[in-house]
């Protein structure tokens, strides 16, 4: 039985950088996945569209659509879905908890992820963070009706910041994504107004894979992703 993932980002762009490659190992393994961004992210992370020549916030808007179907069909067509509730700042308020909600009962997924607690330099990914917990735990409980039925919690993960080292980021997990890095790279080649982040990222992927070598791992992988863990591991034993 397939696994169900859900990614829930503050901007268009989030999902591609820090978890692409694991989307796309889940739709290659045929498990379902589903995309939210909660915005475009059309202020604050488009400014080659802005250098390019556009005026408006829905001139931008409509290039980050453009570019969102690219990285879809580059990724294998997940499920996909845009809030459209704008950026920096973007904001929460008890009617979108609650939307937040319904899309967590309606996916019903396994395994969410999302920002994790620490990237304070960037307000909106915080703001997301937050909110998506709130609405994790409005999703699991009987009291709050809403168009779908209460959900189990997931396991929740967090996404590698933009600078980990500026946040004391310390990862938990790392998501081998060597098998399918041409399709991560077409992803990020989707996002133009943000052509300056590709190189960052497509180094930052090496060095996380390198980093499982340090780890002692003996075939270490080329490509991962990084990954805060909100949720504890229990068993027996150490894992």
């Amino acid at each position: 039985m397939g696994r169900k993932l859900l990614v829930i980002g503050a901007h268009l762009g989030d999902m591609v950088w820090r978890a692409s490659g694991t989307v796309a190992k889940y739709m290659k393994q045929g498990n379902e996945v589903s995309l939210v961004a909660l915005t475009f992210g059309e202020r604050g992370e488009s400014g080659g569209a802005w250098k390019a020549g556009a005026k408006t916030v829905e001139e931008v808007k409509a290039i980050r659509k453009k570019e969102a179907e690219c990285v879809k069909e580059s990724l294998g067509s997940p499920v996909m879905e845009f809030m459209d509730w704008g950026d920096h700042p973007l904001i929460f308020n008890e009617e979108r908890l609650i939307t937040i909600a319904k899309l967590i009962r309606k996916y019903s997924p396994d395994i969410l992820i999302t920002h994790g607690p620490d990237d304070k330099v960037r307000p909106d990914h915080v703001n997301t963070a937050e909110a998506v917990l709130n609405a994790v735990r409005l999703a699991a409980i009987d009291g709050l009706k809403l168009e779908y039925p209460p959900v189990p919690e997931p396991r929740i993960y967090g996404f590698d910041p933009h600078v980990a080292d500026q946040v004391g980021f310390y990862p938990h997990v790392y998501i081998n994504i060597t098998d399918v890095y041409d399709k991560k790279v077409k992803a990020m080649n989707c996002l133009q107004s943000q052509k300056n982040e590709i190189e960052y990222y497509q180094l930052r992927d090496q060095l996380r894979g390198l980093q499982t070598r340090r780890f002692g791992r003996s075939s270490y992988f080329k490509y991962a992703e990084a990954f805060y863990m909100y949720n504890p591991v229990i068993g027996e034993d150490f894992p």
